[in-house]
């Protein structure tokens, strides 16, 4: 791979890009790829989530997605990284840290009090990668799915 990685925001056209960056993310091929592309239109009409991609020789090589709310408990803004993904190929060349550190740009920009995200306890590899990054681990997520008759 060269050297040149770019960076660029997302359009509802490029649905299918996303998709296939999420199905990277989560290992999973069987997601159901309109309900993506519809989550995604929305989401692009929402000021307080922004997405970017980075490319490497004209492909899509990374994914990231940031989100803005106003935490009352903080009573300040807090940014939050709720998907970032890095093709296998591109693994080792920067993108994962070039994308978290638009990331960062982004939330200081929007004078957050800090940025957060959450990962898979079964994704060590990415708990390093964070670390290294300077995030801590200060906080438990607790998650219920929710049965639908």
């Amino acid at each position: 791979m060269s050297d040149l990685m770019t960076f660029t925001g997302i359009t509802p056209e490029q649905s299918d890009i996303v998709y296939a960056l999420i199905c990277e993310l989560r290992q999973d091929k069987k997601l159901d790829s309109r309900l993506i592309k519809e989550g995604l239109i929305a989401n692009l009409n929402d000021p307080n989530i922004a997405y970017q991609f980075a490319w490497l020789d004209n492909k899509v090589v990374g994914f990231i997605s940031l989100q803005f709310q106003f935490h009352l408990h903080h009573a300040r803004w807090i940014a939050e990284i709720q998907e970032l993904v890095v093709m296998p190929q591109a693994r080792s060349f920067g993108v994962g840290k070039a994308l978290l550190a638009w990331a960062e740009q982004q939330a200081r920009y929007r004078h957050a009090e800090l940025l957060e995200l959450s990962t898979s306890t079964k994704r060590v590899n990415a708990h390093r990668f964070y670390i290294r990054e300077g995030y801590q681990a200060t906080h438990l997520r607790f998650t219920k799915p929710l049965a639908y008759e």
